[in-house]
């Protein structure tokens, strides 16, 4: 499965970096589908902020490793290693930033999930399109909390609904 998504956003490349990269822990303060991201062990890789993160999910808890942290070219690449179902063989997400001007940034997004097996087979297409549906709003979400300093309105709304939970 693959999954890819480009979106421009209205700040310099160093702005958009910022939260994207060096704040990889704190995902959970713009990202759909996350009530809780933590950076966790000392970064393996150069100029990473970390190597892991935990992330609470409506569904779970997964953890990612940072696999590829540029700063020089704005690339960020991660993989879930922790949380996916048994028939998941891998998850990498790619992050790209380009400068189209000192105000534009072009953030390229591109996920490839791998299953395996038999009920890999089957459950693909499920599994498809449950994260086409949770994967649809992030670089929004992105685009909305870099240009505002705000969670975006279906960002907000999830951090209404978690907030009703634990009242």
């Amino acid at each position: 499965m693959e999954f890819k998504k480009e979106i421009t956003i209205n700040k310099p490349i160093e702005a958009v970096w910022d939260i994207l990269g060096n704040q990889f822990g704190d995902a959970y303060k713009w990202a759909s589908g996350l009530n809780h991201s933590k950076a966790f062990s000392p970064p393996v890789i150069k100029g990473a902020p970390s190597n892991n993160r935990s992330c609470e999910l409506p569904s779970g808890k997964i953890k990612e490793v940072i696999r590829k942290f540029d700063a020089n070219n704005h690339i960020l690449e991660y993989e879930v290693i922790e949380g996916f179902p048994f028939f998941v063989d891998s998850a990498i997400n790619n992050w790209q930033l380009t400068s189209i001007s000192s105000e534009i940034t072009k953030v390229d997004m591109h996920l490839i999930v791998k299953t395996k097996g038999l009920v890999g087979s089957i459950m693909n297409p499920m599994m498809k399109m449950q994260l086409k549906k949770q994967i649809e709003h992030i670089p929004n979400d992105l685009k909305y909390y870099v240009e505002t300093g705000k969670p975006s309105q279906n960002k907000a709304k999830e951090i209404e609904k978690l907030a009703d939970k634990v009242a």
